[in-house]
C-alpha cells in the first residue's frame, strides 16, 4: 500500500458535554461510506485509540483499488481557519464533481441538539460568508436562532 497522509480519513472527536472523546474513521469509496468510532476510554487511552483508528483505516484502504490508495497519499487539503470554535470552512463535492465552498456554523441548542447554518462563498464571498457564520453561531448560542 502507498503510504497515505498520517491522519487521512481520521477525525478527532472531543465533546466534553457528552463525555465523548475518540477518533472517527470515515472512508468513502464508490458511494459507500465506511465508518467506525474508536473511543479513548475503551481503547486504553488517546494514543491507543489513534493507533487502532489508523490500523482500521489502513485495513480499509488495502482492500481498495490502487488508484484510491494513491489518491489518499497525494490528496492535499487547504484548510481555512476561522479563528472561532464551531465555525469551519467546508468544500463539498457533488456527484457531478462540482465543488461547493461554504462557511458553516455549528452549535448545540437549548435542548442539546446540534444545529448548523451554511453560508455560500460563491453567493456572499468568503469574508461576508465567514462573518455571517460567526454571527449565526453567536446568535445560536444565545438562543436567538
Amino acid at each position: 500500500m502507498v503510504a497515505s497522509r498520517p491522519n487521512y480519513g481520521i477525525t478527532r472527536i472531543d465533546q466534553p458535554e457528552k463525555k465523548n472523546h475518540g477518533f472517527y474513521v470515515r472512508i468513502t469509496h464508490r458511494g459507500k461510506s465506511h465508518q467506525k468510532y474508536f473511543p479513548d476510554k475503551a481503547s486504553g487511552g488517546k494514543t491507543k485509540a489513534l493507533k487502532a483508528a489508523k490500523e482500521h483505516r489502513d485495513k480499509l484502504l488495502s482492500k481498495m483499488p490502487k488508484y484510491k490508495q494513491e489518491a489518499a497519499a497525494k490528496k492535499k487539503r487547504r484548510i481555512k481557519q476561522s479563528g472561532v470554535v464551531g465555525v469551519t470552512h467546508v468544500v463539498s463535492k457533488s456527484p457531478k464533481e462540482k465543488n461547493y465552498e461554504y462557511w458553516q456554523a455549528a452549535w448545540l441548542d437549548g435542548e442539546g441538539k446540534r444545529k448548523t447554518a451554511k453560508f455560500s462563498i460563491k453567493r456572499y464571498g468568503s469574508e461576508k460568508a465567514l462573518e455571517m457564520a460567526k454571527k449565526a453561531r453567536r446568535d445560536g448560542l444565545k438562543g436567538k436562532r
